[in-house]
């Protein structure tokens, strides 16, 4: 009997320790299995630094490329040249309406038409663009387009320069009449004048045929 009990010990041993063993190697592959999401994880992190760092870089080469010399040159120049040839080819249009109208309206406010529409057209349209240009922050750091800046630009010195026709208008306008009134003032003046030395005529003429 006892003979049998040592016999028997070492298989127990031996499955006890392939047990344990067993359980180590179940416990070895959650570890390895848990350090592979783990490991998955960063690297998604690591994924997503990455392409917001990326993101951050090329908004910051978009701000540094809107602030630069060359892009503002662009904008300036481009808009300043839009604004300047509409302004010049709608007084062309408007000129050429006052010759056809002789005596009519355009042709009595020429100089009217040559401001007060630019003006408003372009201060309308300089509202509406800043109305609906989106903002960076609400768009993520999205900024407007250089055609939107040229036309902005554009829309905004249209405006100046209806205002700037327009101020010139009323300026001679109220020269004109002002110089209207001194003339008309100096001919009744010479009128009056002409009058009394009529009737002092007219009275030595009649006292010389008494």
């Amino acid at each position: 009997m006892g003979d049998d009990m040592v016999t028997k010990d070492p298989l127990e041993r031996a499955k006890v320790a392939l047990e344990k063993l067993q359980g180590q190697n179940a416990e070895l592959q959650r570890q390895i299995e848990a350090g592979s999401a783990l490991e998955a994880d960063y690297d998604k992190v690591v994924a997503s630094q990455q392409k917001a760092a990326s993101k951050y870089e090329k908004l910051l080469m978009r701000v540094g490329d809107k602030h630069s010399k060359v892009h503002r040159v662009a904008v300036d120049m481009g808009g300043g040249t839009v604004a300047q040839v509409s302004t010049e080819l709608i007084n062309l249009a408007v000129r050429a309406a006052g010759r056809w109208s002789k005596d009519g309206f355009f042709a009595q406010n020429v100089d009217v038409l040559q401001g007060a529409p630019h003006f408003v057209l372009g201060l309308g349209l300089y509202i509406a663009e800043m109305a609906t240009r989106k903002d960076p922050a609400d768009s993520g750091g999205e900024l407007p387009s250089t055609t939107r800046e040229v036309w902005s630009e554009a829309t905004k010195l249209f405006a100046q320069l209806g205002f700037s026709n327009l101020a010139r208008a009323i300026r001679v306008r109220y020269a004109e009449g002002k110089q209207e009134q001194l003339d008309h003032a100096a001919l009744n003046a010479e009128y009056r004048e002409l009058q009394k030395k009529y009737l002092e005529l007219q009275a030595k003429s009649g006292g010389g045929g008494r």
